[in-house]
Order: C-alpha cells, then structure tokens, then sequence
C-alpha cells in the first residue's frame, strides 16, 4: 500500500505512540483523523458513533490504526474490584465493537492494524489481567484476516516490546516495576508504517529489535 492520498483513522492519536504513527503516515503523503481518549472513549456506543460519523463524513478510510489503551499492574489477590473490567473494555472490547462498526467504511484493499503488545509473547509478573486483554485482541486478528480476505482488507497484529511513551506511568492502577530502557516510540512507528506499506501482517516483538 503506498500512503500518498490515503486517509487513515488513529485512535489514540495524542498518546506517545499513536501520536508517532500519525505523524509517520501523514509524512509518507498520507491523511489522518486523529481521536484521542479525552476527545473519544472507545468503551462507550455514543464516542463510537461519533467516531463512526466522522469516518462516513469523510468517505470512508483505507485504513485504521488501534493505538489507544491503558495499562495497569499489580499481582491478583490484590486488585481492586473493577480494575480488570476497565482494562478488558479499553483493550480489547471497546477496539473490537469498534472495528465491527468501522469494517463495512474500510475501503477494500485497506489495512487495520491492532497494537497489542510484546506481553503476548513474554509472561510479564503482574501484569496477568493486561495480558489476558491484549492476548485477546491478538488471537482475533488471524480470524478477522480470514473474514476480510475476499476484501483484501490486511490485519495486522503488532506487538512492540517496551516503548517509551509514558504509558507505564499512568497505569490506571498499581505502579510499574523497573523496567530497562524502552525503545524509541519513532522507531517503533516507522516499523508499524513500513508494515502496513509492506502488506506484513504480524510483527512480532524480534521484528523490532528485540
């Protein structure tokens, strides 16, 4: 897919991350609609009716880039009640439902793409309810591949190792253990966008230099 002209949908797009791929396809002649969480929140029908709305008004896109989420840590046992439900609805339901109402305004020949994580691959202590969020997401990827093959709308599943994008942070609850050094959310945006170019539709966390 080459980017010149094509118009694509960024959720999360003032987030380190979303903000990066934004400004990558926008650079490689693309055009974006970006939303954000404190503009739009994906768990909610009305937000995605907008977001809908909005992507009808502007005919359509060629693709869709899932770079919203939140994070949160902290063994069970010692959650607070609700803390997993939040997690599930930002990182997998809220993406999905959406996805489900976007499809028939992909153009065929489009690409969407889920950000979900190295987590995936790495089991990660404390980190078992956000895990299980976006090892969801993933396995619906090569499923939702498959049903929009005669489309040829490509799916890709890309799961970046740790990025500095200050998403650890501000963990809806607990705090992040030591990490070492993240990679840099520009070089992990660019790999996404040379991804979608390229028709890849799963990068692993080795893909990225890890």
């Amino acid at each position: 897919m080459l980017l010149s002209n094509k118009v694509f949908l960024v959720t999360g797009a003032t987030g380190g991350l979303g903000r990066c791929i934004a400004n990558e396809i926008e650079a490689r002649g693309g055009f974006v609609l970006r939303t954000s969480g404190g503009e739009c929140d994906i768990t909610e029908a009305g937000d995605r009716a907008v977001i809908t709305q909005m992507v009808v008004d502007h005919g359509g896109v060629d693709g869709v880039v899932f770079a919203s989420g939140v994070v949160g840590f902290g063994a069970h046992g010692t959650l607070e009640s609700g803390a997993i439900q939040r997690l599930v609805d930002v990182n997998v339901t809220g993406p999905l439902e959406l996805t489900n109402q976007l499809i028939p305004h992909v153009h065929d020949g489009g690409v969407v793409v889920f950000i979900t994580g190295a987590v995936v691959d790495f089991t990660t202590v404390g980190m078992a309810a956000y895990t299980a969020a976006k090892a969801g997401l993933s396995a619906a990827c090569p499923v939702l591949r498959r049903e929009l093959r005669g489309r040829k709308i490509n799916v890709i599943d890309a799961r970046p190792p740790h990025t500095e994008t200050g998403l650890a942070t501000r963990a809806i609850f607990g705090e992040a253990p030591k990490m070492k050094q993240g990679l840099d959310p520009e070089v992990v945006a660019k790999r996404i966008v040379v991804a979608i170019e390229g028709d890849e539709n799963e990068l692993a966390p080795v893909v990225f230099g890890e």
